[in-house]
Formats: structure tokens, sequence, C-alpha cells
């Protein structure tokens, strides 16, 4: 039952700038994926929806100074880190491809394949729509002329472009020496089978549980049973293991302490990173590099992103039966026993998901980057263009991305015949499977493909073809390749793809077919004997010279530089200092800096408020058939008052807090929207929410919400009784949870998975009610991704405050 008490005081707090609210983590995985391409791509529907405008001018200037190059791998991770990378550059890559987006929406829809893409003063169209479209997307803060303001600050500022690549492959260095040794992606057993287990059989855990003998390839999954059950390793079973390198990678230290959400935003940065470079290229090559006008030789840089870019066209065209993470990909477990895999697998099993996912995602966005820059090749020096084309040879690394495109995937689907809905319908008889094509669309999410549809050109498959284009027809690159038999077999094996429904789709491939009909019959030197060009690596000498990507190797620095190259003790006391400096000290229940990002990049909830589908619609509502009519207006005019602020707190049995939360009114007048009820118009304030105590951001569910209303008082007014601050209440939220027969005295249980029949995604409350003349506060719940049981308690928590509105009279 809901309580109102009504005092007057005159205490004035201040705001509390550094109080971030928690929201509900979302994986990074899930989260809306970056476009792909500027001109093609329009994912303005998931931006807009994010409540993370960033406006011209200060604010991004604000946040573009945040962006530092990270110096020392040991540093990723740190509070800074997260705050530069994982906040603020998200938030700028989100705003500039919404922008992106809202462009191409509006504009010319036309793919350019020449250089300088499609943005160029000369491609530009003249649209009268764009104007209010960008003015959305800025919370209608002028742009000052530049559309494209984000890619524009970098463009401007390429220091700031060079801090990206360096802390690129800072990130890649890290997911590959520190979380796990030895390139955790293809980490394989003396068999050549990968040794990461996603699906163990029910006898493997039964064995393992019980003890049985176990050789060295079974230690990975023996080591995550037993980290799960709670149970001590064997010394002498260690000591007579070869395969343990893996138990002293930094992963292991994350998995033991709860830091998985922590570490898959540190994944993702680094997808964020090449996402956003895709769109700055996008306009063609930054020409502060070109001009060598950085602090740093934009050859090196340049130099550093087509090795990068190399790598991950590799890593795309590696087999799947040696490539765990694209094999996640393009096998992806039955529904049946994908849930099965969910409530078994521990946390290191976790972690590992985490990097393959997005050790993929970055894979796929790297892909438009090596386009665009095959498609400036001609502004590049010979250095460079002989490092595409002789030394990492892009013409043949796209050839597997055509014959198996990692975005295209057929697998089995079990269908339930339904007909047949008897008392004997869980039967097998009744289970069969039905082959479908599924295809990554333009948010890197797998739809299913009908086969009508099956030869349309998605904008990720057009990608390799647009580089093959540039890299066989540009003269300077024909100039610069030297042709074999063997690269001439390689390149004719694209001829069949080349139908008329591709060229229908991509006309410019009309005239890499006629190519490669010239190369048919055109005679070249044999395998290893094709003729160098100038811009080749050889000279007529036999002298070899091979440049060094001295980005990269300055990273790990040159003292350092034969340990990596050794027996590995730079990566172990690595991850030692990582783990007593960072991720010792917090959990993901305990994590500000995941509360932040919760809050300022995925936060709000704005979509369920905008579009009217919220449950909290119906409370709303409620608000017109409570209450009885008003006899007077006084009541009405002393709670019409501007709100300052209302202090939350979330209290137990004993009245001790146990969470508490400032609340500052977002909107104010006439921007709030009102609602007619029996008692007269009612406005409804959005509130911002900041956690100021507490630990962590789950809910306790049975908490007593005590809710402090300050109003500011009026100077003009004589009245002393006017309330300054009204007190409502409610015993218990009552939220969904699960009580557990045992509980754990010295730490907390954390990674529950929460069902959602259980736990619904949304839960609101309610705080005061018209009946009482009274204010209205309504309290929003979100269902966190994970619940966590507090050391000392049965009771699972599995929500956190993620929306606040209150409703007050009009006069």
């Amino acid at each position: 039952m809901a309580t109102t008490t009504t005092k007057t005081m005159n205490t004035t707090h201040d705001h509390n700038d550094d109080g971030h609210r928690y929201n509900g983590i979302f994986t990074p995985t899930s989260a809306p994926t970056h476009a792909n391409d500027n001109a093609t791509h329009n994912n303005t529907n998931n931006n807009s929806k994010m409540s993370t405008f960033v406006s011209p001018g200060f604010e991004t200037t604000t946040l573009l100074e945040s962006i530092y190059a990270i110096t020392s791998i040991k540093d990723i991770g740190t509070n800074k880190f997260m705050t530069a990378y994982c906040v603020n550059l998200e938030r700028l890559s989100i705003q500039a491809h919404a922008t992106a987006g809202a462009i191409a929406s509006v504009q010319s829809t036309s793919v350019a394949v020449g250089g300088g893409g499609g943005c160029g003063e000369n491609s530009t169209l003249a649209t009268p729509g764009l104007d209010n479209v960008l003015s959305s997307l800025t919370g209608g803060i002028g742009g000052g002329g530049n559309e494209e303001y984000i890619v524009e600050a970098f463009l401007e500022n390429v220091d700031k472009l060079e801090a990206l690549v360096k802390t690129l492959l800072a990130l890649e260095f890290w997911r590959e020496n520190v979380l796990f040794f030895n390139n955790g992606c293809r980490n394989k057993n003396k068999n050549g089978v990968d040794s990461t287990v996603e699906e163990e059989e029910a006898e493997e855990v039964e064995f393992e549980i019980e003890g049985g003998k176990r050789d060295g390839n079974e230690y990975d999954e023996y080591n995550n049973l037993n980290e799960v059950d709670g149970g001590e390793e064997d010394d002498d079973v260690v000591a007579g293991t070869k395969n343990d390198i893996e138990t002293k990678c930094l992963a292991h230290h994350i998995a033991a302490n709860g830091n998985a959400l922590r570490t898959a935003f540190i994944l993702h940065a680094e997808t964020t990173i090449v996402s956003l470079l895709s769109l700055i290229f996008y306009k063609g090559i930054p020409a502060g590099w070109l001009d060598n006008g950085s602090s740093t030789s934009g050859d090196e840089v340049l130099l550093s992103l087509v090795d990068y870019c190399a790598r991950q066209l590799i890593f795309l065209g590696t087999p799947d039966e040696s490539n765990p993470a694209l094999s996640r990909q393009k096998h992806p477990l039955p529904t049946s026993q994908l849930s099965t895999y969910l409530q078994r697998r521990s946390r290191m099993d976790e972690i590992r998901d985490s990097m393959y996912d997005a050790t993929f995602q970055t894979a796929i966005t790297s892909v438009t980057l090596s386009r665009y820059l095959c498609e400036n090749l001609d502004e590049l020096g010979p250095s460079l263009l002989s490092r595409v084309m002789e030394v990492h040879d892009f013409p043949l690394l796209m050839v597997p991305l055509v014959e198996e495109p990692p975005w295209t995937r057929r697998r089995s689907i079990e269908m339930r015949d339904r007909r047949n809905n008897t008392t004997n319908s869980n039967s097998n008889n009744d289970v069969s499977t039905k082959m479908i094509w599924e295809k990554l669309n333009d948010h890197n999410e797998w739809k299913e493909v009908p086969p009508a549809d099956l030869l349309l050109l998605t904008k990720l498959e057009g990608q390799p073809w647009l580089a093959l284009f540039h890299l066989t027809i540009s003269r300077i690159c024909r100039e610069s390749y030297g042709l074999d038999e063997y690269r001439k077999s390689q390149l004719m094996r694209l001829r069949k793809y080349i139908h008329k429904s591709l060229v229908d789709q991509l006309p410019v491939l009309e005239e890499l077919a006629r190519y490669l009909d010239e190369l048919s019959i055109l005679g070249v030197p044999p395998s290893g004997q094709g003729v160098h060009r100038p811009s080749s690596s050889a000279s007529s000498s036999g002298l070899l010279l091979t440049r060094v990507d001295s980005l990269r190797e300055g990273i790990v620095g040159k003292k350092e530089r034969s340990m990596v190259r050794g027996d590995g003790a730079y990566w172990e006391r690595v991850v030692r200092t990582q783990w007593e400096e960072i991720f010792s000290h917090v959990t993901d229940s305990t994590d500000v800096e995941l509360r932040r990002i919760a809050s300022e990049v995925y936060g709000g909830g704005m979509d369920d408020v905008m579009d009217g589908t919220s449950s909290s619609a119906g409370i709303q509502s409620d608000l017109k058939k409570e209450g009885p009519q008003s006899t007077g207006d006084d009541w009405r005019v002393a709670l019409s008052k501007p709100i300052q602020k209302i202090m939350l707190h979330m209290e137990d049995g004993s009245d001790n807090i146990l969470e508490a939360f400032d609340l500052f009114p977002v909107q104010h007048g006439r921007a709030a929207a009102t609602t007619d009820t029996p008692l007269g118009p009612f406005r409804r304030i959005k509130m911002s929410i900041s956690q100021t105590s507490g630990e962590g951001e789950a809910m306790s569910p049975h908490a007593k919400a005590v809710a402090h209303i300050h109003f500011h008082k009026d100077p003009s007014s004589s009245n002393d009784d006017d309330p300054i601050e009204i007190v409502l209440s409610i015993e218990s939220l009552a939220l969904p949870t699960v009580e557990h027969t045992t509980s754990q005295t010295s730490y907390d249980e954390v990674g529950i998975e929460l069902p959602p029949k259980t736990f619904p995604s949304k839960e609101w409350r309610q705080l005061g009610d018209l009946e009482g003349k009274s204010v209205v506060l309504q309290l929003g719940f979100k269902r966190l991704s994970r619940g966590v049981v507090p050391a000392g308690s049965t009771f699972l928590k599995g929500y956190a405050l993620s929306q606040a509105f209150l409703s007050q009279p009009v006069v």
C-alpha cells in the first residue's frame, strides 16, 4: 500500500554529476551493429532509438579529446580506457553512422566505385528533407553546415586517427596473446582439432565429475567443470599436464572473478574502431596522412592498416574446420541443444564465446575497410602498393570470400508437426528437419533467405567484388601485379560466379568479367616467376627488402620483443599486471564503468516510451480512473511547482538504505506530456536517474521504496505551508524473483540465467495515487542480462532501475 507524507523543509541537495545509472547491460554482440557502408546502409531505425545524441561543436570536441593512443598493452581495460573507447568513442560511432544512414536514405542510393566515395562535392545531391532528418539526429542542434560533423572532426585531427589505429593494434595483441595465450581463436590440440568444445556429451560430464582419467587434450574441459563445481585440481595432474599454459592466461582469472561483461566490451571496442575507420575511409584516404602532416608518418599508419586488414582477410579465408570462431557462426548449435549448452557453459566458455563473436564481427567489418583501401590505391605510394599487391596479394585474399562467403550459411532447423498434437506429440516422429539458407543482413544479424532470393546481392557480398574490380581494372594495380600461372589459376576461379544476375546488380563487374576472359588466353610465366614491376618488392639484383610494421612493433617495445618471440614471459607479466591492477578490483555486479556504458550508450529505454508500446501506458491510463472529483484547487497549486530533485531510497526491513538514486527532471513545463484525469490535467515528466550508493545495479526484489520529492520554493509566495518535500513510499517492490535453498556467505553468485517466463522484460511500480491528491511517481525496472544472488541472501536479483516518470497537476 502506497503511503504519502508531506512536510516542509528547506534543505538543498547538490546534483552529483559523477553518478551514473545502470539500465541492465547489453552484451556488445547483441547491441545494434554499425553500418558497413556509408552510401548504401541505413540503420537509422536502430540508432535513433538510442538516447546517445552527440551534438556538433563542444560535445563532439570534448568526446574526441578523450580519445588517446594506447602506448602499452597493460593499459587496456583501465577505467580511462573504458571511458574513452567503450563510452565516448562508441557514442561518436553510433552518431556518425546514424547521420550517414540518414544522408544515404534521402540522397542517391547508387554505389560509387570511383575514388573519393560518394559523398564528395561532386556527388552530393540537394535534398529538401535532409536538414530535418539531420536536425532530428542531433537533437535539433544545428551542425554548422557540416552534415557528417563527426567524420569531419576526425579528418581535421589526424592525430586522433593515429590513436585509433594504435589502439586497434594493441587490442589485437591483447585479444590474441593476453586474454588467451597463443591466439585462443586457433587453439588446436595435437590432432589438429580445436580443443575448445562448445558442446559436451552427457557421458563426458559424468565421467569428468567422477574423477576419471584424463589426457592432456581433455584438460580444458575438466578445468572448466572443476571451476564450476568448486573442486580443487590435483597438483600431480597439473605438474604432468603440458597443455596448462592457458590456465595462466587472463581469461581464467577473469572467469573466476566475474568480469565477463567488461571483457566483452573491451573486445567490442576493436569492432567499433574498424567500423568508424570504414566510415571515415569512405571519403578517401585522410589528406593528413597523404601529406605526412601528422606526428607519425602517415605512410607508417597506412602500412599498419594494410597489414591489419590482410590478417583479417586471412582469418575469414581460413576453413572453418580449423577456425572455431568462423565455425561457431557457420555451424550454430540446434535450438534443442543451445539452451542446454547455455545452461551448462562456464564463465570461461562465456568469455571464449564473446571473443569468438567479437573476432568474427571485427573481421567482417574489416572487409569494408579493405575495399576502401583498394579503392584508393592510386593515392598510396609504391611501397604500400607493393604491400597490397605483392606481399599480401589482396586479389587472391578476396577469392575465398567469394567461393566460401563467411556471411552465408546453410543449416538445418527442427520443425514440429502440429497437426499431430496428441498425447504423443513430443515423440521424435513429430519432429522433422528443414534445410534453410541464411545471410548476414545490414546489421550483421543472421536472417533466413528464401531460395528465390539467394542471388540477390547483400552489401557484404558486394564488398569483395568491388575490391576485386579496383584491384584488377586499375592501371596502376595491373602494372604492379606480377602474374604467374598460380595467380592466374586462382583468379580464373572467379569467372563462374559472374553471371547475368550479378552483373545486373553490379554493372561494373562486366569489366571484371572481360578482364578474366582476356586473362584466360594470356600467356604468363610459370609459378614463382611472375614479372616484377617497378613497385614490386624485388629488384633485378635479387635483393628482397620488406618493410617492418613499426607501429605494431612499437606497441610491445624493443626491450620486450625478444620475450614476445621467445618463451612468452612478457605476456605472463602483462597478465599478472592487468589482473592485479585492473580486473581483481571489480566484478560485473560492482563495475561502475558498466553502469556508465549502459547509461550513456545504451540507456534510457526511450524506444518503449516514444513508441507507446511500454507497459507504462497501462499505468498512465490508470490516472484517468483513480480518485474522486476534486473539490478544491489548493492542493493542485501546491503540487504544481517545479520539481527540484527526487531522492529515491531502496530500504530493507530495518530501514537501512540498500540503494540510493537521485532523479532530476529531463522535461519541463510544455515539453512534458499532459494527460487528462478526473482531477484535471496532469503533466508526465521524465526523470534522469543517477545512482549515488549501493553495491551494483541489481535491485533487491522485496526492498521498500521511499521517494523524497523536493520542490522549488516560489519566492513570491508568502504561504509557509507550501510543501517543499513530499515523501511517497511502497512497502515492497515485489519484483519477480526465485528463492534458492542455500546461500553463499563469502561471495556473490553472479551470471545466473533469468528465464523470460519468470522474469518479464519490464516491470513497473507506482508510488502515490490520485485518491490521495498527490503526485505520482512511476518506476520502470528492466530485466538484467544475468542475475545475481548476494552473499548471505537466497533471493535472486534480476532487475535494475531503468526509467522514472513523475506526474503532477497542471494549473
